[in-house]
């Protein structure tokens, strides 16, 4: 919430946890793929919390950046992925200390990790970035939304079209009178 207030809540009771500032950034892991373990949240002051599941305790909160922690994931080797909203990438520990990983110059919208890569949405840009920082991949998504903007357009006319046909043909059986 806008006070800080995170609340779980499960079948058999709730549990709050009170922040300094609002939580921009959640993430739940299963450590044992059948129920979740911890609770990663970060915050608007740059901070991580951990929290352990299911008690709702919190293990630990450091600061990763001075600027709001936009986005999490985690990857391939379970290391935790922490994107800043001045686009730099962390990893961080189970503790929470971070290591600055590098840095997009994008303001991050989301973060994944997938083969080794880590691929970051940032507005309409898609890139991918090998560990190490380097850029191996950048799409332009706005240049396929205005495709498919023109596509869906298309149809919508197609079925206008539809629709004025069939009640001309419904008008033409109607009995005089």
């Amino acid at each position: 919430m806008s006070d800080g207030l995170v609340i779980w809540e499960t079948p058999a009771n709730r549990k709050t946890l009170h922040l300094r500032t609002t939580a921009t950034a959640i993430l739940g892991v299963k450590e044992d793929d059948i129920a979740l373990s911890k609770l990663y949240i970060g915050d608007k002051l740059g901070q991580l919390h951990i929290l352990q599941l299911p008690e709702f305790t919190l293990i630990s909160t450091s600061t990763i950046s001075h600027a709001s922690l936009r986005s999490m994931c985690m990857n391939d080797q379970s290391q935790l992925l922490v994107a800043d909203a001045e686009g730099r990438i962390f990893a961080a520990d189970t503790e929470g200390k971070a290591s600055l990983l590098f840095e997009t110059n994008r303001s991050v919208s989301s973060i994944r990790a997938e083969h080794g890569t880590i691929r970051i949405q940032s507005g309409w840009e898609q890139c991918v970035y090998n560990h190490d920082g380097t850029l191996s991949n950048l799409k332009d998504a706005s240049m396929s939304f205005g495709d498919n903007l023109t596509l869906r357009r298309m149809r919508e006319k197609k079925a206008i079209e539809a629709q004025r046909r069939e009640a001309e043909g419904q008008l033409r059986l109607l009995p005089s009178a």
